[in-house]
């Protein structure tokens, strides 16, 4: 299943236009990066890596834990993504 859902989302932003953005990501974040991306503007303005801090950013994920399927794992590297100031 995690393989499907790196397939569409590689597949997405391949639709989607430039991988600009790709370059400034940091390989152990890519996958994060990736969902990130292109899914989290969908439904409201994406925050972007160093735009929140780490006590916000852990805060407001919480409320999407019930409605987005990923592993603590990846939880925890979306939180390191975003907090990290490019």
């Amino acid at each position: 299943m995690r393989s499907t859902l790196a397939l569409l989302v590689v597949c997405a932003a391949a639709a989607c236009g430039g991988a600009d953005w790709r370059a400034r990501v940091p390989p152990k974040y890519m996958e994060v990066a990736e969902i990130h991306h292109t899914a989290c503007g969908n439904c409201h303005t994406r925050v972007e890596p160093g735009e929140r801090t780490r006590p916000y950013l852990e805060k407001a994920l919480a409320r999407h834990r019930t409605r987005v399927k990923m592993s603590e794992s990846d939880w925890a590297l979306l939180v390191d993504y975003l907090s990290e100031t490019p």
